[in-house]
């Protein structure tokens, strides 16, 4: 499991983001990083932009510890 601080400083925003449903506005790159940790997922793509994403379960612990 990964905790806030272990993860960089763009890793975070990106969570941040992902939670806040602005998932498109998470860089790439990082979403990628977030992809290979499982700490989000893609969802389907029903708009016919770029695929978006929410976070798993895991991601979810990370902004519930990061909010404490």
């Amino acid at each position: 499991m990964f905790t806030p601080r272990q993860l960089e400083a763009s890793d975070l925003n990106g969570l941040a983001c992902v939670a806040e449903g602005r998932s498109l506005a998470t860089a790439p790159h990082v979403a990628e990083r977030l992809l290979a940790m499982g700490l989000i997922r893609k969802t389907d793509d029903t708009t016919g932009r770029r695929t978006g994403f929410e976070l798993t379960s895991a991601g979810l612990d990370i902004i519930h510890s990061s909010d404490q």
